[in-house]
């Protein structure tokens, strides 16, 4: 499996290890369910947003978080893909903008 960065956000606040977690966990590349199930049962939080840069032949490796401007976004509990989840999109959102330097 490739290595990809991880985050932990705590949402809806301020103060750490507060408000509530999800897991942030960057791709390179699509993998398949039963991996991203694996590693969100790793983190046991109660989701882990996968973001995945789209269209990034423009961009080497190091540049693709902070420069693409299209992202993909799957959701899984430690059991199941769900559709949406909102504190983990804002938590990956959070993660783009500070720790990934992307501007758009």
């Amino acid at each position: 499996m490739p290595e990809c960065p991880v985050f932990i956000v705590d949402s809806f606040t301020t103060k750490k290890f507060a408000g509530n977690p999800a897991a942030v966990c960057f791709l390179d590349e699509e993998l398949p369910d039963a991996e991203l199930l694996k590693i969100a049962k790793e983190f046991n939080l109660s989701e882990t947003a996968f973001p995945l840069a789209l269209d990034t032949s423009a961009y080497s490796k190091a540049d693709r978080l902070a420069k693409c401007g299209k992202f993909s976004l799957r959701w899984f509990t430690p059991k199941v893909e769900v559709i949406l989840c909102g504190h983990a999109t804002l938590a990956a959102a959070h993660t783009l903008f500070n720790e990934c330097g992307l501007f758009i």
